[in-house]
Protein backbone atom coordinates (compact mmCIF):
# COMPACT_ATOMS: atom_id res chain seq x y z
CA UNK A 1 0.00 0.00 0.00
CA UNK A 2 2.82 2.40 0.87
CA UNK A 3 4.65 1.65 -2.38
CA UNK A 4 1.58 2.50 -4.38
CA UNK A 5 1.39 5.91 -2.68
CA UNK A 6 5.12 6.78 -2.94
CA UNK A 7 5.47 6.20 -6.67
CA UNK A 8 2.75 8.68 -7.66
CA UNK A 9 4.19 11.31 -5.30
CA UNK A 10 7.65 10.99 -6.88
CA UNK A 11 6.10 11.35 -10.32
CA UNK A 12 4.18 14.46 -9.25
CA UNK A 13 7.37 15.96 -7.80
CA UNK A 14 9.24 15.40 -11.05
CA UNK A 15 6.40 16.97 -12.99
CA UNK A 16 6.38 20.08 -10.76
CA UNK A 17 10.15 20.45 -11.11
CA UNK A 18 9.97 20.15 -14.89
CA UNK A 19 7.13 22.67 -15.08
CA UNK A 20 9.05 25.19 -12.96
CA UNK A 21 12.19 24.70 -15.05
CA UNK A 22 10.19 25.09 -18.24
CA UNK A 23 8.92 28.52 -17.11
CA UNK A 24 12.44 29.82 -16.55
CA UNK A 25 13.77 28.39 -19.78
CA UNK A 26 10.74 29.36 -21.87
CA UNK A 27 12.66 31.36 -24.45
CA UNK A 28 12.41 31.53 -28.21
CA UNK A 29 16.11 31.29 -28.96
CA UNK A 30 19.33 29.92 -27.49
CA UNK A 31 22.66 31.56 -28.29
CA UNK A 32 26.24 30.69 -27.46
CA UNK A 33 29.42 32.67 -27.15
CA UNK A 34 31.28 32.81 -30.45
CA UNK A 35 35.04 32.73 -29.91
CA UNK A 36 36.55 34.74 -27.06
CA UNK A 37 34.50 37.84 -26.13
CA UNK A 38 36.48 41.10 -25.61
CA UNK A 39 37.10 42.29 -22.07
CA UNK A 40 36.01 45.91 -22.65
CA UNK A 41 33.48 47.79 -24.76
CA UNK A 42 34.27 49.51 -28.02
CA UNK A 43 35.59 53.05 -27.86
CA UNK A 44 35.41 55.99 -30.29
CA UNK A 45 36.53 53.76 -33.15
CA UNK A 46 33.13 52.05 -33.03
CA UNK A 47 32.09 48.43 -32.84
CA UNK A 48 33.91 45.80 -34.88
CA UNK A 49 33.08 42.13 -35.63
CA UNK A 50 35.01 40.91 -32.60
CA UNK A 51 32.08 42.02 -30.41
CA UNK A 52 29.22 39.54 -30.78
CA UNK A 53 25.89 41.28 -31.40
CA UNK A 54 22.76 40.08 -29.62
CA UNK A 55 19.37 41.30 -30.81
CA UNK A 56 16.81 41.92 -28.11
CA UNK A 57 14.27 39.16 -27.68
CA UNK A 58 13.40 36.32 -25.34
CA UNK A 59 16.68 34.49 -25.58
CA UNK A 60 18.98 32.42 -23.40
CA UNK A 61 22.74 32.86 -23.74
CA UNK A 62 25.57 30.57 -22.71
CA UNK A 63 29.17 31.73 -22.43
CA UNK A 64 32.42 30.53 -20.94
CA UNK A 65 35.21 31.93 -18.75
CA UNK A 66 38.55 30.29 -19.47
CA UNK A 67 41.37 30.06 -16.94
CA UNK A 68 42.72 33.53 -17.69
CA UNK A 69 39.42 35.14 -18.64
CA UNK A 70 37.47 37.26 -16.14
CA UNK A 71 35.37 39.71 -18.24
CA UNK A 72 33.25 39.22 -21.36
CA UNK A 73 31.52 42.07 -23.21
CA UNK A 74 28.74 41.65 -25.81
CA UNK A 75 26.81 44.17 -27.89
CA UNK A 76 23.05 44.40 -27.34
CA UNK A 77 21.21 45.88 -30.33
CA UNK A 78 17.90 47.75 -29.94
CA UNK A 79 16.09 48.40 -33.23
CA UNK A 80 12.99 50.09 -31.82
CA UNK A 81 12.86 53.89 -32.09
CA UNK A 82 11.19 54.09 -28.69
CA UNK A 83 12.57 53.18 -25.28
CA UNK A 84 12.49 49.44 -24.70
CA UNK A 85 12.27 47.76 -21.32
CA UNK A 86 14.84 44.99 -21.16
CA UNK A 87 14.72 42.33 -18.49
CA UNK A 88 17.79 40.22 -17.80
CA UNK A 89 18.75 37.46 -15.40
CA UNK A 90 21.71 35.20 -14.64
CA UNK A 91 21.87 31.72 -13.15
CA UNK A 92 23.47 31.37 -9.72
CA UNK A 93 25.91 28.50 -9.49
CA UNK A 94 28.93 27.31 -7.57
CA UNK A 95 31.10 29.33 -9.97
CA UNK A 96 29.38 32.71 -9.88
CA UNK A 97 29.42 35.52 -12.43
CA UNK A 98 27.92 39.00 -12.32
CA UNK A 99 26.06 40.73 -15.13
CA UNK A 100 25.36 44.38 -15.90
CA UNK A 101 23.81 46.11 -18.91
CA UNK A 102 25.22 49.52 -19.80
CA UNK A 103 23.28 52.20 -21.64
CA UNK A 104 25.75 53.85 -24.02
CA UNK A 105 25.81 57.26 -25.67
CA UNK A 106 25.52 56.54 -29.37
CA UNK A 107 28.02 59.25 -30.31
CA UNK A 108 30.81 59.00 -27.73
CA UNK A 109 30.02 55.46 -26.51
CA UNK A 110 30.35 56.68 -22.93
CA UNK A 111 28.23 55.00 -20.24
CA UNK A 112 25.10 57.02 -19.48
CA UNK A 113 23.54 54.52 -17.08
CA UNK A 114 23.80 50.88 -16.09
CA UNK A 115 21.84 48.26 -14.21
CA UNK A 116 22.79 45.03 -12.45
CA UNK A 117 20.76 42.15 -11.07
CA UNK A 118 19.20 43.22 -7.80
CA UNK A 119 16.68 40.61 -6.73
CA UNK A 120 16.10 36.88 -6.93
CA UNK A 121 13.67 36.01 -9.70
CA UNK A 122 10.15 35.36 -8.47
CA UNK A 123 9.70 32.09 -10.34
CA UNK A 124 13.12 30.55 -9.56
CA UNK A 125 15.49 31.28 -6.71
CA UNK A 126 18.41 29.99 -8.78
CA UNK A 127 18.25 33.08 -11.00
CA UNK A 128 18.81 36.76 -10.20
CA UNK A 129 16.91 39.39 -12.20
CA UNK A 130 17.20 43.05 -13.22
CA UNK A 131 15.70 45.62 -15.64
CA UNK A 132 16.81 48.65 -17.66
CA UNK A 133 15.33 50.96 -20.30
CA UNK A 134 17.34 51.25 -23.52
CA UNK A 135 16.96 53.43 -26.60
CA UNK A 136 17.67 52.67 -30.23
CA UNK A 137 21.25 51.61 -30.97
CA UNK A 138 24.00 49.44 -29.51
CA UNK A 139 24.50 48.94 -25.81
CA UNK A 140 26.86 46.74 -23.78
CA UNK A 141 26.33 43.52 -21.81
CA UNK A 142 29.18 42.94 -19.36
CA UNK A 143 29.82 39.61 -17.65
CA UNK A 144 32.40 39.46 -14.85
CA UNK A 145 33.83 36.49 -12.94
CA UNK A 146 33.20 36.77 -9.19
CA UNK A 147 35.97 34.78 -7.53
CA UNK A 148 37.64 31.43 -8.33
CA UNK A 149 40.00 32.58 -11.05
CA UNK A 150 41.71 29.18 -11.38
CA UNK A 151 38.94 27.18 -13.07
CA UNK A 152 37.02 27.61 -16.28
CA UNK A 153 33.24 27.47 -16.14
CA UNK A 154 30.11 28.34 -18.09
CA UNK A 155 27.66 31.11 -17.30
CA UNK A 156 24.05 31.44 -18.39
CA UNK A 157 22.00 34.59 -18.73
CA UNK A 158 18.66 35.49 -20.30
CA UNK A 159 17.30 38.56 -22.03
CA UNK A 160 13.60 39.41 -22.22
CA UNK A 161 11.88 42.08 -24.27
CA UNK A 162 9.38 43.60 -21.84
CA UNK A 163 7.91 45.95 -24.43
CA UNK A 164 8.06 49.69 -24.96
CA UNK A 165 8.74 51.82 -21.93
CA UNK A 166 5.64 53.80 -20.98
CA UNK A 167 6.90 57.08 -19.54
CA UNK A 168 3.60 59.01 -19.60
CA UNK A 169 3.86 59.51 -15.85
CA UNK A 170 7.22 61.19 -16.27
CA UNK A 171 6.49 63.48 -19.24
CA UNK A 172 8.24 66.82 -18.78
CA UNK A 173 6.09 69.85 -19.45
CA UNK A 174 7.86 73.20 -19.66
CA UNK A 175 5.87 75.59 -17.50
CA UNK A 176 8.58 78.22 -17.22
CA UNK A 177 6.47 80.72 -19.16
CA UNK A 178 4.01 80.85 -16.27
CA UNK A 179 6.72 82.30 -14.00
CA UNK A 180 7.62 85.18 -16.35
CA UNK A 181 5.29 87.71 -14.64
CA UNK A 182 6.71 86.69 -11.27
CA UNK A 183 10.27 87.12 -12.48
CA UNK A 184 9.45 90.60 -13.78
CA UNK A 185 7.74 91.60 -10.53
CA UNK A 186 10.53 90.17 -8.37
CA UNK A 187 13.18 91.91 -10.46
CA UNK A 188 11.46 95.30 -10.19
CA UNK A 189 10.74 94.79 -6.49
CA UNK A 190 14.38 93.97 -5.71
CA UNK A 191 15.93 96.63 -7.94
CA UNK A 192 13.58 99.50 -6.97
CA UNK A 193 15.31 100.31 -3.62
CA UNK A 194 18.67 100.49 -5.41
CA UNK A 195 17.21 102.82 -8.05
CA UNK A 196 15.83 105.10 -5.32
CA UNK A 197 19.19 105.23 -3.54
CA UNK A 198 21.00 105.95 -6.79
CA UNK A 199 18.53 108.71 -7.59
CA UNK A 200 19.00 110.34 -4.19
CA UNK A 201 22.78 110.24 -4.60
CA UNK A 202 22.98 110.87 -8.33
CA UNK A 203 24.88 114.10 -7.92
CA UNK A 204 27.51 112.54 -5.66
CA UNK A 205 27.82 109.35 -7.69
CA UNK A 206 27.34 110.43 -11.29
CA UNK A 207 27.74 114.19 -11.18
CA UNK A 208 31.05 114.20 -9.35
CA UNK A 209 33.18 113.90 -12.47
CA UNK A 210 31.10 116.33 -14.49
CA UNK A 211 30.90 118.91 -11.71
CA UNK A 212 34.41 118.51 -10.41
CA UNK A 213 35.72 121.38 -12.55
CA UNK A 214 32.72 123.54 -11.56
CA UNK A 215 33.30 122.93 -7.84
CA UNK A 216 36.99 123.57 -8.20
CA UNK A 217 36.26 126.79 -10.08
CA UNK A 218 33.93 127.99 -7.32
CA UNK A 219 36.49 127.12 -4.69
CA UNK A 220 39.23 128.80 -6.69
CA UNK A 221 37.23 132.02 -6.86
CA UNK A 222 36.67 131.86 -3.11
CA UNK A 223 40.35 131.31 -2.50
CA UNK A 224 41.34 134.17 -4.79
CA UNK A 225 38.90 136.47 -3.01
CA UNK A 226 40.28 135.43 0.37
CA UNK A 227 43.83 135.82 -0.79
CA UNK A 228 43.12 139.36 -2.05
CA UNK A 229 41.49 140.30 1.23
CA UNK A 230 44.36 138.91 3.30
CA UNK A 231 46.97 140.70 1.20
CA UNK A 232 46.00 144.09 2.62
CA UNK A 233 45.10 144.33 6.31
CA UNK A 234 43.71 147.84 5.88
CA UNK A 235 41.03 146.72 3.44
CA UNK A 236 37.53 146.53 4.94
CA UNK A 237 35.62 143.25 4.74
CA UNK A 238 32.76 141.49 6.45
CA UNK A 239 33.77 138.93 9.07
CA UNK A 240 30.71 136.78 8.30
CA UNK A 241 31.87 136.52 4.70
CA UNK A 242 35.36 135.50 5.82
CA UNK A 243 33.93 132.87 8.17
CA UNK A 244 31.69 131.52 5.42
CA UNK A 245 34.66 131.16 3.07
CA UNK A 246 36.73 129.49 5.76
CA UNK A 247 33.94 127.02 6.46
CA UNK A 248 33.69 126.09 2.79
CA UNK A 249 37.44 125.57 2.67
CA UNK A 250 37.31 123.34 5.72
CA UNK A 251 34.64 121.14 4.19
CA UNK A 252 35.99 120.66 0.69
CA UNK A 253 39.28 122.19 -0.28
CA UNK A 254 42.46 121.10 1.49
CA UNK A 255 44.25 120.20 -1.73
CA UNK A 256 42.67 123.10 -3.62
CA UNK A 257 43.81 125.54 -0.93
CA UNK A 258 47.37 124.31 -1.01
CA UNK A 259 47.35 124.57 -4.81
CA UNK A 260 45.90 128.09 -4.97
CA UNK A 261 47.66 129.57 -1.93
CA UNK A 262 50.99 128.10 -3.02
CA UNK A 263 53.59 126.40 -0.88
CA UNK A 264 52.93 127.11 2.81
CA UNK A 265 55.63 128.90 4.77
CA UNK A 266 55.15 126.36 7.54
CA UNK A 267 54.21 122.74 6.91
CA UNK A 268 54.27 119.81 9.30
CA UNK A 269 53.01 116.43 8.04
CA UNK A 270 52.67 113.12 9.94
CA UNK A 271 50.42 110.08 9.47
CA UNK A 272 47.90 111.58 11.95
CA UNK A 273 48.14 115.33 11.45
CA UNK A 274 49.03 117.98 8.86
CA UNK A 275 49.66 121.64 9.69
CA UNK A 276 50.09 124.43 7.13
CA UNK A 277 50.46 128.21 7.56
CA UNK A 278 50.43 131.00 4.94
CA UNK A 279 51.06 134.74 5.02
CA UNK A 280 50.25 137.08 2.12
CA UNK A 281 51.57 140.37 0.82
CA UNK A 282 53.42 142.77 3.05
CA UNK A 283 51.37 141.90 6.08
CA UNK A 284 53.16 140.03 8.82
CA UNK A 285 50.21 140.25 11.18
CA UNK A 286 47.67 137.98 9.43
CA UNK A 287 48.21 134.23 9.13
CA UNK A 288 46.00 131.58 7.52
CA UNK A 289 46.38 128.40 9.54
CA UNK A 290 45.17 124.99 8.25
CA UNK A 291 44.82 121.83 10.39
CA UNK A 292 43.89 118.42 8.99
CA UNK A 293 43.45 115.24 11.07
CA UNK A 294 43.69 111.77 9.54
CA UNK A 295 42.17 108.58 10.98
CA UNK A 296 42.08 109.49 14.69
CA UNK A 297 40.36 112.07 16.89
CA UNK A 298 42.33 114.72 18.72
CA UNK A 299 40.95 116.12 21.99
CA UNK A 300 41.85 119.27 23.93
CA UNK A 301 43.80 120.54 20.92
CA UNK A 302 45.43 123.94 21.00
CA UNK A 303 47.73 126.01 18.80
CA UNK A 304 50.38 128.39 20.10
CA UNK A 305 51.96 131.04 17.87
CA UNK A 306 55.30 132.28 19.16
CA UNK A 307 58.49 133.98 18.04
CA UNK A 308 61.62 131.81 18.24
CA UNK A 309 63.59 135.05 18.84
CA UNK A 310 61.92 135.53 22.20
CA UNK A 311 59.58 138.33 21.20
CA UNK A 312 56.09 137.92 22.67
CA UNK A 313 53.35 137.29 20.10
CA UNK A 314 49.88 138.38 21.10
CA UNK A 315 46.73 137.44 19.17
CA UNK A 316 44.22 140.17 18.35
CA UNK A 317 41.51 138.21 16.44
CA UNK A 318 40.65 134.65 15.33
CA UNK A 319 38.16 133.72 12.60
CA UNK A 320 36.05 131.74 13.11
CA UNK A 321 35.71 132.63 16.78
CA UNK A 322 37.71 130.35 19.07
CA UNK A 323 38.78 131.11 22.61
CA UNK A 324 42.30 132.52 22.64
CA UNK A 325 44.59 133.99 25.24
CA UNK A 326 47.77 135.92 24.45
CA UNK A 327 49.56 133.65 21.95
CA UNK A 328 47.44 130.47 22.29
CA UNK A 329 44.21 129.38 20.59
CA UNK A 330 42.03 126.69 22.23
CA UNK A 331 40.32 124.55 19.56
CA UNK A 332 39.06 121.59 21.61
CA UNK A 333 38.12 118.29 19.95
CA UNK A 334 38.90 117.70 16.28
CA UNK A 335 37.29 114.51 14.96
CA UNK A 336 39.08 112.27 12.48
CA UNK A 337 39.34 113.29 8.82
CA UNK A 338 38.43 116.90 9.57
CA UNK A 339 39.93 120.07 8.12
CA UNK A 340 39.91 123.40 9.98
CA UNK A 341 41.06 126.76 8.57
CA UNK A 342 41.74 129.68 10.91
CA UNK A 343 42.48 133.32 10.15
CA UNK A 344 44.71 134.62 12.92
CA UNK A 345 45.52 138.34 13.25
CA UNK A 346 48.32 139.38 15.58
CA UNK A 347 48.56 142.69 17.43
CA UNK A 348 52.07 143.38 16.12
CA UNK A 349 54.43 142.29 13.37
CA UNK A 350 57.24 139.81 13.94
CA UNK A 351 60.26 138.97 11.84
CA UNK A 352 59.93 135.25 12.69
CA UNK A 353 56.97 133.21 13.83
CA UNK A 354 56.56 129.54 14.63
CA UNK A 355 53.66 127.26 15.54
CA UNK A 356 53.28 124.66 18.27
CA UNK A 357 50.35 122.18 18.25
CA UNK A 358 49.31 120.07 21.26
CA UNK A 359 46.44 117.74 22.19
CA UNK A 360 45.38 114.31 23.38
CA UNK A 361 45.19 111.33 20.99
CA UNK A 362 43.60 108.20 22.46
CA UNK A 363 44.30 109.60 25.92
CA UNK A 364 47.99 110.22 25.25
CA UNK A 365 49.43 113.75 25.03
CA UNK A 366 50.90 114.65 21.64
CA UNK A 367 52.75 117.71 20.42
CA UNK A 368 53.96 118.93 17.03
CA UNK A 369 56.30 121.82 16.36
CA UNK A 370 57.43 122.42 12.74
CA UNK A 371 61.11 123.12 12.35
CA UNK A 372 60.63 125.91 9.82
CA UNK A 373 59.09 129.28 10.66
CA UNK A 374 57.45 132.29 9.00
CA UNK A 375 60.14 134.80 8.21
CA UNK A 376 59.68 138.43 7.22
CA UNK A 377 62.86 139.42 5.44
CA UNK A 378 61.84 143.08 5.31
CA UNK A 379 62.15 143.38 9.09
Amino acid sequence: MKKILVIPLMIVGLLITNISHAEIMSVNDVKFEEGEAPEESWKLTGITPEWQRISIGNISFTGNFSDNDSVDVFALEIVSEKLTRVGFSIRDSNFSAGISIQRLNQSSWSIEDFSTVENVCENDTNWSCGEIELGNGLHAIRLERLGDFENSFEYNFKLRNLGEYDDDSGVFVNLAWKFTPFYIFAGIFLILPLVVVLWWNKEDLFGKVGKNSEIMEYERKSLISLKERFTDDDRNFERNEIKSFLKILGERSWEATRKEFGSPEIRHHTKDLEICAWRFGSSSKTIILGLKTMLIDCEMSAVRIFSPLGQPASIEMVDPEYIFNDDEIFIGKIISETTIFLRVKLKSSHSNLNIHFSGLVEGNPVAASPTNSISNEDE
